[in-house]
């Protein structure tokens, strides 16, 4: 493995692998059919700046972007009140002892809630409470795959120029896959949450291992928005994120540290609102806008 997070072959991967991309995306396909390009709209489009900051002009011209992690982010800190307050096991935010630095990174757009469940938690237990432990994990997990799906879909048509009742059709329809790619990120840091301390030797090397993961897969939930399941959508993000690793990297950082700034701001559940309205939100357009440039769409970018 080398010290790149995302070194590869190059750009010219990007576009090999996906010859299906466009007849099984829905979104685009219905683009393709309403919009010819040649419109105000689309030639500003061309000069978008890089992908964060083409997230951040897509919101600023359609603002209702950040609705649906808004309402999420308020779903969630509901969901943390409850976890508070029932008899299960809960590890919260704020029994950290001192001042730790963190990137609050999970894969996929999301806000940082301010408690968690542990596996360990749900072992051992009568079914009555496997059950509620289990469904309220879920319900929190689905919350996210709705705002998730809905943003990156909408964050494509508006990309496109078009925004419609169709896009809200289609997004929740994706929702079921989406949340399959959910479950797989989520189970995934459990487990590795599940190893305790590993020490230098062992941990150093997983947690770069894991960072170049979080960069080779960035692209997949908008892969899955677009029609793909849950692994082929890891499989397409792998491939057209090659070449594109340091970029990638400073953009995990980036939406992790954010996260966890907002983290921090002394009022209850306010880092869980904010980071799911804020940061997520941009999270969700920028995979959005990295999906499009990443298979050369003349829909967005001209």
């Amino acid at each position: 493995m080398t010290g790149e997070p995302g070194s590869g072959s190059g750009s010219a991967n990007r576009g090999t692998g996906s010859p299906s991309n466009d007849a099984s995306d829905p979104i685009r396909n219905s683009v393709s059919s309403r919009d010819d390009g040649t419109d105000g709209r689309t030639a500003a489009r061309r000069n978008e700046p890089s992908s964060p900051l083409s997230a951040a002009t897509r919101i600023r011209r359609d603002p209702s972007l950040l609705l649906p992690f808004a309402v999420a982010g308020v779903l969630l800190a509901i969901v943390d009140w409850v976890r508070r307050h029932d008899p299960l096991p809960t590890l919260s935010l704020d029994d950290s002892v001192g001042f730790t630095i963190s990137v609050e990174f999970d894969g996929y757009p999301t806000g940082v809630p301010e408690t968690t469940r542990s596996l360990e938690a749900l072992v051992d237990l009568k079914l009555p409470y496997l059950a509620w432990g289990i469904g309220l994990e879920a319900v929190a997990l689905l919350v996210v795959a709705v705002a998730g799906s809905i943003t990156i879909a909408r964050a494509l048509e508006e990309g496109a120029g078009v925004a419609d009742a169709e896009t809200e059709s289609h997004s929740i329809r994706r929702v079921p896959a989406y949340f399959g790619l959910v479950v797989l990120f989520s189970a995934a840091g459990r487990l590795l949450g599940s190893l305790g301390e590993l020490g230098l030797v062992l941990g150093i090397p997983l947690l770069v291992l894991v960072f170049a993961a979080m960069v080779r897969l960035f692209a997949a939930p908008a892969f899955v928005v677009t029609g793909a399941g849950p692994v082929a959508a890891l499989r397409r993000s792998a491939r057209v994120t090659r070449g594109s690793g340091w970029s990638i990297a400073a953009l995990v950082l980036a939406f992790g540290l954010a996260a966890w700034l907002l983290t921090l701001v002394p009022l209850p559940y306010a880092g869980t609102v904010l980071s799911s309205a804020l940061v997520a939100s941009v999270h969700a357009v920028t995979v959005a806008v990295v999906r499009e440039r990443s298979d050369g769409s003349v829909a967005s970018d001209g």
